[in-house]
């Protein structure tokens, strides 16, 4: 009995609520509405008739209604039992924008021919700079990579060629700056669009028509690709951690001849010239191709991005690696990036920014001229498959000529090898074509609000 009297003073009495939810516009009653008194967690859900019952604490002041789609309205209760309630659809719509060149626009709003690529349509794809990745990504683009060497610059034309001054590459604007495109290696190929981590991209504007020459000049001639790395936003920090591994092969390799079909038609080819023979020996059966090919290149990609911010502050950080090797040898490729934005929003009125990215490249290409002995596909198809590709007897542990000691070792035949060819094995070993990049591109900007539709801006920047 104690209990039970202790048990009715402790729990106050309930009241019992009941009603209909509709909406404004149709009057039209709304199945799944939320309701909760406020201040609690009890709550109910109206039916498929929009019909709601609820019991509520005596004392409670205040009924919230929510619905996806509507606004939320909280209604006094003041001692009703029926309470009906109409709810307001809720209007909003993101209107989609792009980065014309100084400043964004509504994207219904532009005139102009623009494309955009988004950065995590990118994202997943393994090659060492984004301009390979936008390949067939946006109408009137055309990508094309003229050889499968790491770090060759593609063929980078949009709506053809349109050149003033005989360029014929596209403007690179990154954050605002006009950077340096094309190759600048001086022995192997480095392209210098691989210098941007394509993990750090958020979006990829490409401006195609003349009207971007109004804001860039002749220099946008050839079209203009707008990029806009990534950014903090308001919250908690964000840890992200992107990777992809892989490995690459050759599709197909060269029908050569093998030792056998080798030695006989040479001999025969000899003897119908009235020469005699001079390929000898069936100890070695050398595939050529597949010493300077590798059949299994081990690719890697790793970024690591912190990201957040504060309703005045937002900040940006990451650090990528990418190693990347070429099916052919010794073609290969590693770049170390570390990037760093940072917005800080001083006044109502001001506003404060920096964007850095620093970058170590480094290439290891290869002799492919015209004219290159040492190109290794061009020699491997004529190199003699009856012969070695190393001799322990030789000081340098390689089939050398013993008399012309430039050319591969002729081993049993009685000739040296056609084409004054090296053995292309001991090139590729001690190549030396190699590119070594550190390059730093940044800004620091301040942006001055005068009234929502008009600001100043003034940034200075530096590609090194």
């Amino acid at each position: 009995m104690a209990f039970l009297a202790t048990c009715l003073t402790v729990f106050p009495q309930v009241i019992q609520i009941t009603g209909t939810v509709t909406s404004s516009d149709e009057n039209l009653t709304i199945p799944g509405v939320a309701v909760t008194a406020r201040g609690t967690t009890i709550g109910a859900v109206t039916n498929s008739d929009g019909f709601y019952s609820i019991s509520v604490p005596e004392g409670t002041t205040v009924l919230v209604f929510q619905f996806i789609g509507f606004k939320p309205q909280e209604v006094l209760i003041e001692g009703r039992r029926v309470i009906d309630v109409a709810l307001e659809v809720d209007i909003y719509q993101v209107e989609e924008v792009v980065v014309t060149g100084y400043g964004v626009q509504k994207k219904r709003e532009v005139t102009g021919s623009i494309a955009t690529v988004k950065g995590e349509s990118i994202a997943n794809l393994a090659t060492p700079s984004f301009d390979a990745q936008m390949a067939g990504r946006a109408p009137g683009v055309q990508i094309t990579t003229q050889t499968g060497v790491l770090g060759e610059t593609p063929r980078f034309r949009i709506r053809g060629v349109g050149s003033i001054s005989s360029g014929t590459y596209p403007l690179i604007v990154v954050d605002g700056i006009p950077v340096f495109t094309g190759g600048q290696g001086g022995y192997a190929d480095a392209n210098s669009l691989g210098d941007i981590n394509p993990a750090d991209i958020e979006s990829i504007e490409i401006l195609k028509d003349g009207s971007a020459t109004n804001i860039y000049g002749s220099r946008a001639a050839n079209g203009v690709v707008l990029i806009t790395t990534k950014r903090g936003s308001k919250g908690r920090m964000r840890v992200d951690y992107n990777t992809y591994m892989g490995f690459a092969s050759p599709v197909k390799f060269f029908d050569l001849l093998g030792t056998e079909d080798f030695i006989t038609i040479s001999n025969e080819k000899r003897t119908n010239s009235g020469l005699s023979p001079w390929a000898v020996g069936t100890e070695y059966d050398t595939d050529w191709q597949r010493a300077v090919l590798r059949e299994r290149a081990f690719q890697q990609d790793h970024t690591l991005a912190m990201s957040g911010g504060t309703q005045t502050s937002s900040y940006y950080f990451s650090l990528g690696y990418s190693d990347q090797e070429g099916v052919t040898r010794p073609n290969e490729m590693n770049r170390f990036t570390v990037r760093a934005n940072v917005d800080q929003t001083v006044t109502k009125w001001l506003t404060l920014g920096a964007n850095v990215g620093v970058t170590r490249s480094n290439y290891f290409g290869l002799n492919t001229g015209t004219n290159a002995l040492s190109g290794n596909i061009f020699s491997a198809i004529r190199q003699l498959p009856n012969t070695p590709i190393y001799d322990e007897n030789d000081p340098t542990g390689y089939n050398i000529d013993d008399v012309a000691t430039n050319l591969v070792g002729r081993w049993d035949n009685l000739q040296t090898i056609g084409d004054n060819l090296p053995n292309i094995v001991y090139v590729i070993d001690h190549n030396r074509f190699t590119t070594e990049v550190t390059r730093t591109i940044g800004n620091a900007y301040a942006q001055v609000n005068f009234m929502p539709s008009l600001n100043f801006r003034t940034m200075v920047s530096v590609d090194n």
